[in-house]
């Protein structure tokens, strides 16, 4: 079991800390930190040893390529502005634009100009599997770090939930919560002004590292951190990590190997393979560090999507702001009727009360405040995981007591374990009699309709190839269906949570799927 196995295991949501090389893997024409110094110097000057002139001065002084690159941004970003105000070079569609007007260096507005709108390097069945899997780690993650200027991570990776943090002192702001967010320490490219790129940007971002450290800490402590697209070289890089294993008590230190992971790129390398890393301390220790050296990227992001959190970032983020804003309006009010009650404090009667919030278990709430709370996609997720704590008496005769003849829901589970008589809760009666055989569950007619070009599956193995192939939800449990009798209740149960969590807001509506889980339901419970 390598690292990424036991984070999933264990049910950490990471930290993905995301570098240059995820876009550069993807993006037509990305360029490196070295690559884009070489296209701005010739933008202002055509001589091509220009460049090489102050790279072999900097050598001959014993900097490093880090130190070297930041004296290079410095010349380079003093050279291009010059010639922009002089009208010797010019980019965009306006000649007059209004941002230099407001004091933002054109050659910052020149990188994002060269970053925002990059394509795909190509459609290729395996980038598009890559991407695919990609987009699902949004729910998989808590936040991303990135010293990455594009917007690469917003478009592919993460969605509008996320809240986007470009300066460090925002990231302690009365808007932050630490999850469901993303912080681009180097800036972005939205703002130009953010954007670090020269000696003195550098200068000022180590004024402040200790704010970004900080945060590191603040969401170490509840996840691992996956460095992702960086060399275990990268010598910026190594600095921020030193600069945090510097601040880490010698218990975190301890279990440091298995929650700082570097993900790092090896050609042709189709495994994970686990290499054992160490990085000085200032104080001279030895901190081993995990790196997992691939090719194989759809293997990490697979990987990583198997964690089933039992919340998603968003959830935990909103029921964060949430109950911020109820605390805080009742300290500003001081109203002492604007309450939080824990869940066993609530009283009978809330009505008269301004503000009121239940925190606890949903189970209990439900069986303290009534059965129409329960959604249907938590009964189909009850059926295949067998996760919740539902009273079966209410269920059948609060939650099923208005039930359509034409819905489709498994109920068996709830009417075998309550042991009622089903004459009691007359719509539920009518329901088993309308579905009491897999005939009715599965009819004929629904199969000649809607299974004719279904595809058929003998395992599990087959569904997944499918999937690859296709990235098709709808089509896969139409195959399921289809192959219902051939394919046993213990695959068909793992085929569900294969895909349940990943795709639930489609899975909820879909009929095949549904009656998927129906089978399955009355198969292990119907008498």
């Amino acid at each position: 079991m390598n690292v990424l196995e036991k984070m999933v295991k264990n049910k950490r949501l990471p930290v993905l800390f995301i570098g240059s090389g995820i876009p550069k893997r993807y993006l037509k024409n990305f360029p490196s930190w070295d690559e884009l110094l070489n296209e701005s110097f010739s933008k202002v000057n055509s001589d091509p040893f220009y460049i090489g002139r102050y790279k072999e001065k900097f050598k001959r002084e014993g900097l490093s390529n880090f130190n070297q690159y930041k004296e290079l941004g410095t010349i380079i970003e003093s050279d291009f502005n010059e010639a922009f105000y002089n009208r010797e070079i010019s980019f965009g569609k306006t000649k007059n634009p209004s941002w230099a007007k407001r004091g933002i260096s054109p050659y910052k507005m020149y990188i994002r100009h060269r970053l925002k709108n990059l394509r795909l390097n190509n459609t290729s069945s395996i980038i598009k599997k890559e991407l695919q899997e990609m987009a699902l780690l949004k729910n998989k993650v808590s936040a991303v770090i990135t010293t990455n200027y594009d917007n690469f991570i917003e478009k592919y990776i993460l969605d509008e939930h996320y809240t986007v943090f470009t300066r460090q002192h925002e990231m302690f702001s009365k808007d932050s919560y630490n999850v469901s967010e993303l912080y681009k320490i180097h800036g972005s490219i939205n703002d130009a002004s953010t954007i670090i790129i020269t000696k003195d940007d550098y200068a000022q971002f180590n004024e402040s590292r200790k704010l970004f450290i900080a945060k590191m800490l603040t969401l170490f402590t509840e996840s691992p951190i996956i460095f992702l697209g960086y060399s275990f070289t990268d010598e910026n890089i190594r600095q921020i990590v030193v600069d945090f294993l510097n601040c880490l008590t010698p218990e975190q230190l301890n279990t440091i190997s298995d929650n700082f992971i570097f993900i790092t790129y090896k050609k042709g390398e189709k495994n994970l393979e686990e290499i054992k890393r160490t990085i000085v301390t200032e104080k001279g220790e030895n901190i081993p560090i995990t790196e997992i050296a691939t090719d194989n990227f759809l293997k990490v992001y697979q990987t990583i999507n198997q964690l089933v959190p039992g919340m998603t970032p968003k959830n935990i983020r909103d029921t964060q702001r949430l109950v911020k804003r109820i605390v805080n309006n009742t300290i500003i009010s001081g109203d002492p009727s604007n309450v939080i009650f824990g869940i066993d404090e609530i009283p009978d009667d809330i009505s008269d009360k301004n503000i009121a919030i239940a925190i606890g278990n949903k189970e209990d709430m439900i069986n303290q405040y009534g059965y129409s709370l329960v959604k249907d996609e938590e009964i189909l997720e009850d059926i295949i995981f067998n996760n919740k704590k539902f009273d079966a008496k209410n269920m059948c005769k609060e939650r099923f007591k208005s039930l359509y003849l034409n819905r489709l829901m498994p109920v068996y589970k709830y009417i075998k374990k309550s042991k009622i008589d089903i004459s009691e809760v007359p719509k539920l009666e009518d329901y088993v009699n309308n579905h009491n055989e897999v005939d009715k569950i599965i009819t004929p007619a629904y199969k000649k309709k809607h299974l004719k070009s279904a595809p058929t599956f003998n395992n599990i193995i087959e569904v997944k190839k499918y999937m690859q192939e296709n990235n098709d939800i709808n089509k896969v449990f139409k195959g399921v269906l289809n192959s219902i009798d051939t394919l046993s209740l213990y695959q068909l149960r793992e085929i569900c949570k294969l895909y349940f969590y990943n795709y639930i807001d489609k899975l909820s509506k879909n009929s095949n799927f549904k009656r998927v889980v129906m089978y399955i339901d009355y198969m292990e419970n119907f008498n």
